[in-house]
């Protein structure tokens, strides 16, 4: 029996194989129309269940909300365009303006417009909305005095005389203080006051859930608000950037998405303008300066002229004049960009150690120190930018901050050697042109001593006039071009409130989830249909036997219960039913037709199969043939002839065998004229010993004397061997098959059995049909000639008995 098994096993694998390697090739469609019917339950149980997590889903998900806002970045200056004059503003650069919108230092300026110090929150049973300026109360005056109360949720629940209860936990320990409405009120950790707003009283029908807030700080906000906050380039021609927000209250993304654009356009102004005082605030000092000097000489050189009566210089030489105001010029020039490196040096120790980095680039641009300090600047001030953006997220104790703090001291150090070792150059470049006029100076001497001294107060006098001319001339220009600056920073596309989520996208999850119900119906289809290996028609028989057996015939599937008796032919003779065991009874003179009593034996696999409601309404039908049939239930391990005629089991085949009862007194009568039945009677320890014991053979004799047909309901060969001898010696041996329940590799032991027995009349009856199968097993029986009364009775039956039921069974009766 083991190794029956394991050869059943190893069939079943190689049918599973070979489906699924031949399932392109041998596509069943009418196996497949089958699967699919008896899967529809299951189809079916997938959309039901696809539809509920939808459903479940969509009810259950807190709605995301998505907001946007068009910003053109741009500036003009009409008097840089009109008079021709230099741009003391910064220029635009998009990549780094993008940059700064994303940073936490900037959205924090746009936290700080929103009324988000308190959150205002419901959490129902489930989900949790927040009431950004929806809330029915409000707090106001609040104060911070214990900062481990932020960012926690505090209920607000109401009490029996009206008033308002708050309630926190700080670690293990709860808080709860009741607040009297209007009236300012102080816990441990923070005080204010509460208000009814809007409606002024507390709202009906949302007992269920529960009001809380929250206190905020910016740091906290920005750090949780920033991750749903999206930059982009919408144009780089146009200059235009897209500022969008996700979140669940609508109001919220559509708020905030309008204050960051609000704030850029306010903090570029800011940032522009101040660039622009710095220069002026330069020249302003230079003035004073230049002039107070210019005063002097002139002063002096009024002075001269008066008391040495010296007019001018006309009678130096050319030449040495010429060179002489080369030289003038050179120092003109150094002691210009002397005096701009004390000024960026004087900028350099305002702010407590730390270079004004946006003073200083204005100071430098359009001069010749620009290349040599402009990258350390830069540097400088990415190292700043980075330092102020980690501000927000850490406190001053964390490494990273100390660490970018001695970066920028390091940084400022290198700025300061430059601007040291600049001027070191500088001055010794002007000790060289002093020394060349000081030459030049030698060669005057031989000039009359008055004129020389006029020169030299006049050169002092054009050296200061002409600074002085040129600070008056920059001065202007960089007014005119400050009051032509207008900021063309502006909104395209305004925020607008957004009305429908953006997630979950209600259409895009039903089709999904109902698509995910369907493919997962189609794969149980599928699975189903590639593991089948059950027979469902005559022709898997055929097939998997290389048709050595012998077909008699099908019985269709009862559609109603069968009742206890099991007894069916005689309830209705023309149904389906009896219909197709008259094919089988015909079919059987094929099998034997000598003259005389025919002993048939009925033997399947396993139990369940039908050979006992197949013996039994096989025995009905032979005997409406005017034919004597008795009924044997050699089953004695599972008797059932006694529950299908109804009857008690006290006696029978095993007290026959045992010799205990005779035969006459152990027959029993059924219903039916001419049909006898023997009930199995007492289950016996040894039923194989008895089957095959002498008595057996004097028992048939004897009922072949008195009965046409002795029809025998053996034990399952699959199971037990009791039956073989049985088979064997029986004239027509039945084997039953049950559809959509035996193995396909139950045919294998059909071979096996009449291969080793050496049976050669052993037919086959496939029990169990289910005949509205798109006649599957129908079109093969008609084929080989077998099922020619059966397939009249079925047509006779359609056209007799109309289709019942909805109209959904109608369209699968078409189908």
């Amino acid at each position: 029996m083991l190794n029956d098994d394991v050869s059943n096993q190893a069939a079943q694998l190689d049918s599973y194989r070979d489906r699924i390697t031949n399932f392109s090739n041998e596509f069943d469609l009418g196996l497949f129309v089958y699967i699919v019917k008896r899967t529809l339950v299951w189809i079916g149980m997938c959309l039901v269940l696809a539809f509920g997590a939808a459903y479940l889903y969509l009810r259950y998900t807190a709605p995301t909300y998505a907001s946007s806002v068009v910003l053109q970045l741009g500036q003009s200056n009409n008097a840089q365009t009109v008079l021709k004059v230099n741009n003391l503003m910064e220029d635009n650069n998009l990549q780094a303006d993008v940059q700064l919108l994303r940073s936490k230092f900037f959205i924090a300026k746009a936290v700080e417009r929103l009324p988000l110090d308190v959150r205002y929150f419901f959490r129902g049973q489930i989900l949790t909305e927040e009431h950004y300026k929806q809330s029915f109360y409000s707090i106001t005056h609040i104060k911070v005095t214990n900062v481990t109360v932020r960012g926690r949720p505090i209920t607000v629940s109401r009490m029996d005389d009206g008033n308002i209860q708050l309630s926190y936990t700080i670690g293990a320990t709860a808080f709860n203080f009741p607040v009297v409405l209007g009236r300012a009120f102080t816990t441990p950790h923070f005080s204010g006051e509460i208000h009814y707003s809007g409606r002024g009283n507390w709202p009906i029908g949302q007992d269920r859930g529960t009001y809380y807030f929250t206190l905020n700080d910016t740091r906290s906000l920005t750090a949780e608000l920033a991750s749903q906050i999206s930059v982009s380039i919408a144009d780089p021609n146009a200059k235009t950037i897209v500022i969008a927000y996700k979140d669940h209250n609508a109001m919220l993304a559509r708020d905030l998405c309008q204050a960051m654009a609000d704030a850029y356009i306010l903090y570029d102004l800011q940032r522009k303008s101040e660039s622009a005082e710095s220069i002026l605030r330069f020249i302003e000092n230079q003035k004073d300066t230049v002039f107070a000097e210019l005063r002097d000489s002139e002063l002096k050189l009024g002075m001269f002229k008066r008391d040495n009566r010296v007019a001018n210089m006309e009678q130096l030489t050319p030449l040495l004049l010429k060179r002489s105001d080369e030289y003038e010029d050179e120092i003109l020039k150094l002691r210009m960009e002397d005096n701009l490196l004390k000024e960026i040096e004087a900028a350099a120790k305002q702010e407590e150690g730390h270079l004004n980095v946006y003073e200083l680039a204005p100071l430098m641009a359009g001069t010749d120190l620009a290349p040599s300090l402009e990258d350390a600047i830069a540097v400088l001030g990415t190292l700043l930018q980075e330092r102020e953006g980690m501000a927000f997220e850490v406190t001053l104790e964390n490494e990273n901050l100390r660490v970018l703090d001695r970066q920028i001291e390091l940084q400022q150090g290198l700025i300061m050697e430059s601007i040291t070792t600049m001027r070191e150059r500088i001055a010794s470049r002007m000790a060289d042109f002093n020394a060349k006029l000081n030459e030049y100076e030698d060669r005057f001497s031989e000039l009359p001593e008055k004129e020389l001294a006029y020169a030299r107060i006049e050169r002092l006098f054009n050296i200061n006039e002409k600074y002085y001319t040129q600070l008056l001339e920059k001065d202007i220009e960089y007014r005119i071009s400050k009051a032509g600056f207008v900021s063309e920073n502006h909104v395209l596309e305004s925020a607008v409130l957004p009305t429908q989520p953006v997630s979950p996208n209600r259409n895009m999850v039903m089709l999904s989830y109902i698509l995910t119900g369907l493919i997962l119906g189609v794969l149980i289809v599928m699975v189903r249909y590639i593991l089948h290996n059950n027979i469902t028609s005559l022709n898997d028989i055929a097939k998997a036997s290389n048709a050595s057996v012998g077909i008699l015939g099908m019985v269709p599937k009862y559609k109603k219960e069968i009742p206890v008796s099991q007894l069916l032919v005689d309830k209705n003779p023309k149904s389906l039913i009896a219909e197709s065991f008259r094919s089988v009874r015909t079919n059987l003179q094929f099998v034997d037709n000598t003259p005389g009593p025919k002993v048939i034996a009925v033997t399947s696999t396993i139990s369940g199969e039908g050979k006992t409601f197949v013996a039994i309404n096989l025995g009905g039908i032979i005997s409406f043939s005017d034919k004597r049939v008795v009924i044997l239930d050699l089953d004695m391990r599972k008797p059932k002839i006694h529950l299908g005629f109804g009857v008690e089991n006290i006696r029978g085949m095993s007290t026959l065998l045992i010799g205990k009862d005779q035969v006459h007194s152990c027959i029993q009568k059924s219903n039916l004229p001419g049909l006898d039945f023997i009930t199995a009677g007492p289950i016996p320890p040894n039923p194989s010993e008895l089957i095959i014991s002498s008595n057996m053979d004097r028992i048939l004799e004897e009922l072949k004397k008195e009965y046409d047909v002795v029809l025998i309901d053996t034990p399952p060969v699959g199971l037990v061997t009791d039956g073989i001898k049985i088979i064997q010696e029986a004239d027509i041996p039945i084997y039953i098959f049950r559809a959509d329940y035996s193995k396909k590799a139950f045919v294998q032991n059909v071979d096996r059995l009449m291969n080793e027995n050496h049976i050669t009349k052993l037919s086959a009856v496939l029990n169990g049909v289910d005949v509205d199968r798109n006649k599957y097993g129908y079109s093969y029986g008609y084929g080989y000639g077998y099922g020619y009364g059966y397939g009249y009775g079925y047509y006779e039956d359609k056209a007799k008995q109309p289709v019942q039921g909805n109209w959904l069974s109608k369209l699968f009766n078409r189908i």
